[in-house]
């Protein structure tokens, strides 16, 4: 079986396609973490909101109890991460939104990744291509059988 990089690479790119929606699947159970592993901590420390290591954060603290007021009122997960946009920016999202000008952070990696590979390709090819072919003449080849031969049998006399 041959090996074919480019099923190599489009299974990994699939899979990174499809690895957030699964990430999405584990936060349902619990509408306050599903938010919090939206959301990044405003203080600096540029972790997830749900994993904020300082103690006695000036951002984190706040935020949750945003999160869980805004829960406690009987708004939905999505009406909820609303209200945390509207009060501190799209900065506070950890993945931006896939619409406008902020699509490109979705499309530049695979696009990048991409023209990368193909970089490659094209200088691979010019490097094979400036091999020189194998010789296949005859008569060439037994010269040197013959040099070769004859340098052998000096060495053992």
């Amino acid at each position: 079986m041959k090996f074919r990089p480019n099923v190599l690479v489009c299974g990994l790119l699939l899979g990174l396609l499809f690895a957030p929606s699964l990430a999405a699947a584990e936060g349902e159970a619990d509408p306050f973490r599903g938010i919090s592993e939206k959301l990044v901590c405003q203080c600096g420390c540029n972790y997830g909101l749900l994993y904020c290591p300082h103690l006695q954060c000036g951002s984190a603290i706040p935020m949750r109890q945003i999160i869980r007021a805004a829960l406690a009122e009987g708004k939905s997960e999505e009406e909820a991460l609303q209200v945390m946009v509207a009060q501190f920016g799209l900065s506070a999202l950890g993945q931006p939104p896939a619409e406008g000008f902020n699509l490109l952070a979705w499309v530049m990696p695979f696009l990048a990744l991409a023209l990368g590979l193909w970089a490659v390709q094209r200088v691979a090819r010019s490097w094979r291509a400036h091999v020189p072919a194998p010789v296949a003449d005859a008569a060439l080849v037994e010269r040197y059988r013959s040099a070769v031969k004859r340098e052998i049998d000096q060495l053992e006399d």
